[in-house]
């Protein structure tokens, strides 16, 4: 079983499905189940920044749904959101999740992402030592 692909603005790159599918193996072997993972490829919903800031265009946004939760992502293209799923996947998928199997492990990489959102923007000044 695959991971479910689907998008508003045409299909992915050729090199990126052949990549996805060797991530596939991995995350099999491993006892993960690629097809609870669906990978949404969407216009970005903001793209008034300026050009220099964003030199490859307006990229994509990329939003990543297992199990009832979600994360979106801007990506220039799609093997620079594959690297990024991939480095985010590699605690769990790379590493040997400890004793609650595969889908603690996709939930402690849920809660992961949540303290990110969750953390304030600018944190507390710190203090200078003397």
């Amino acid at each position: 079983m695959h991971i479910k692909l689907q998008s508003t603005v045409g299909g992915f790159d050729a090199s990126f499905i052949k990549a996805l599918t060797k991530f596939e193996t991995v995350m099999i072997a491993k006892g993960f189940d690629p097809s609870v993972y669906v990978i949404s490829k969407d216009r970005p919903q903001f793209t008034s920044l300026p050009f220099f800031v964003r030199p490859g265009g307006d990229g994509f946004d990329y939003t990543v749904f297992v199990e009832g939760e979600s994360f979106t992502v801007t990506k220039a293209n799609d093997l620079a959101f594959l690297g990024y799923f991939e480095q985010l996947c590699a605690g769990a998928i790379y590493g040997r999740p400890s004793g609650g199997g595969v889908w603690r492990a996709i939930r402690r990489f849920f809660a992961r992402i949540g303290q990110w959102f969750d953390a304030p923007l600018y944190g507390k000044p710190k203090k200078k030592s003397k």
